[in-house]
């Protein structure tokens, strides 16, 4: 495909890379300048620590070389390290690769420890000093990139979700979509609910004469194959169609989906940087299009009667439909709702047969606004969510998205952790939910608290995180205040203390079992669930 880049076969334009060599050294800098202009690099020189924070204060670079040692009769390496803490401090994504000819093992150590990406001893070998530069600027290229992709979907999210009329929240993502993934033109196309056709509504770089005048009707070809991701210029279209697409600048679709039902598609222009569309360009854009397809069914049941069964089916449509499974675990989650639509909200996500994330959350209120906020919350855990991000990242990640789009009074509870059922180590962060609780196969438990505040309230919060190891026979008890403040008809709360003893009593079951005892006991203590119940019950084997 002309335009669809595979992880698996994915290639890196070699665009000139930057180069900042540091040496107090004139014979070796001379060197290692001639050696890197002859592959193309862009090289500037410098001979102190003071030069080269002056140099990555002033400009960006791709790669950093360095020694460790700038006066002669110094062999520490100490001029060197402190110099690294100064680069982290200012560019944290800067690769760093230290030469140096007085090397030893601890120092190796230390300054992998530090952060270097690698050590090259000197005198070094042409090829293999290449091959580490041109690893290290891709991989922070790749870094980088990656981040600004994070910071675009966050802004895509706040500009979106703060629309109050379809046209200007089409115009917005147009916009946002064309700049962050570097296309020449964007067309947003959304179905009408007159005819069912998909109308373009909504572009950024390429004339506005073709919205509302554009459309493909129901059973047009192109539409068979928005399963995914598509270049129409490998795909037999009508030539009324292909032309169509010709005359949008159109050379890649993504379909917007809402629970399966396509709503819309983008369809993008080439990169105005002459690349093919890479792995992490559909990461975003996967996100992307999930945000406005979410934010355009928002902006639509908010138009309407806010009746309390279709925010119910809102909020049953964002629960996960299957529990993903990992090897040597049960994993099981069930939603009890209430008369009333409760904001509930909890997911498990697979990264790897070994690797799992566990979510629950409970958003403050009832009714439409809690299904919609509890959407936006789903939507940012979403974007957001990776087996190599840190849990406390996610908490203050979506914290900051959230505090942009909620109303005064309002806030949620969250618990989002990481599971390695290789080495049983369960990392997590509690942002004020009910403490999950760690049952462990002799009946003592656990509560997990550590974290922080609800989301919501403070935009910069910085989260905080712990780590705690499940052992053979341990179960892990994730719940709402559904469970614990259910109240019988005397208003006795059914409380933490019987939700324990209920748990260490019957701690042989299995995970399924386990969740039916414990909903059913609440449902016989209280009558009925005055509020939604939501329980995730994961047991080692």
């Amino acid at each position: 495909m002309r335009n669809i880049v595979s992880q698996e076969g994915e290639t890196w334009r070699w665009m000139s890379p930057r180069a900042l060599i540091a040496d107090d050294q004139p014979e070796v800098l001379e060197a290692l300048r001639l050696l890197l202009k002859s592959q193309g690099y862009q090289a500037e020189i410098v001979t102190s620590p003071r030069a080269v924070i002056e140099s990555l204060k002033s400009r960006n670079f791709d790669v950093l070389l360095m020694d460790l040692n700038y006066a002669r009769d110094t062999t520490s390496g100490q001029e060197g390290l402190d110099l690294l803490a100064q680069v982290r401090t200012l560019d944290s994504t800067l690769p760093v690769i230290v030469m140096t000819g007085w090397g030893s093992v601890e120092l190796a150590v230390e300054v992998m420890r530090r952060g270097v990406r690698d050590f090259v001893q000197k005198p070094w070998e042409n090829e293999r000093l290449l091959a580490v530069l041109r690893t290290h600027v891709e991989e922070g290229r790749a870094l980088r990139k990656e981040q600004r992709l994070d910071t675009e979907t966050s802004a895509l999210i706040n500009e979106i979700s703060g629309a109050e009329d379809l046209h200007v929240l089409l115009r917005l993502a147009a916009e946002r979509l064309q700049a962050a993934a570097e296309a020449r033109s964007v067309v947003i196309f959304t179905r009408a609910p007159r005819d069912q056709a998909f109308w373009a509504t909504a572009q950024a770089g390429i004339a506005d004469e073709i919205l509302g005048r554009l459309k493909f009707e129901v059973g047009s070809r192109i539409l068979d194959f928005l399963g995914a991701a598509v270049d129409p210029g490998d795909k037999d279209l009508p030539e009324q169609e292909r032309l169509k697409l010709q005359k949008t600048k159109i050379d890649l679709i993504l379909p917007m989906k809402l629970r399966g039902e396509l709503m819309g598609f983008v369809g993008l222009g080439n990169k105005v940087t002459g690349d093919a569309y890479d792995s992490l360009d559909f990461k975003f854009l996967g996100s992307a299009t999930g945000q406005i397809g979410a934010a355009m069914e928002h902006l639509r049941v908010r138009g309407q009667e806010r009746e309390f069964e279709e925010a119910r089916e809102i909020q049953g449509g964002l629960l996960p439909k299957e529990i993903p499974q990992i090897g040597g675990h049960e994993i099981f989650g069930s939603w009890q709702p209430a008369s009333a639509v409760g904001g509930d909200y909890f997911d498990i996500v697979r990264f790897s047969h070994s690797s799992v994330a566990l979510c629950i959350a409970d958003v403050a209120g009832k009714g439409m606004p809690a299904a919609l906020l509890m959407s936006n919350l789903q939507a940012a855990v979403k974007a957001f969510a990776s087996e190599w991000m840190q849990p406390r990242d996610i908490a203050a990640k979506v914290n900051r998205v959230i505090c942009s789009n909620i109303s005064a009074n309002r806030f949620i509870t969250f618990f989002y952790c990481l599971y390695n059922a290789r080495s049983r180590k369960l990392l997590y962060t509690n942002a004020g939910h009910n403490a999950p609780m760690l049952l462990r196969r002799d009946g003592s438990h656990a509560c997990l608290p550590e974290g922080g505040a609800v989301l919501a309230v403070f935009p910069g919060w910085n989260y905080e995180q712990n780590e705690i190891e499940l052992f053979t026979g341990d179960r892990l008890v994730l719940f709402t205040d559904g469970v614990t403040e259910a109240r019988n008809s005397a208003g006795e709360e059914f409380g933490d203390e019987r939700l324990i003893g209920l748990l260490v009593r019957n701690r042989q079951l299995q995970a399924g079992d386990l969740q039916q005892k414990v909903i059913g006991a609440v449902a016989n203590f209280s009558g009925e669930f005055q509020d939604d119940a939501t329980l995730i019950v994961m047991s080692a084997h």
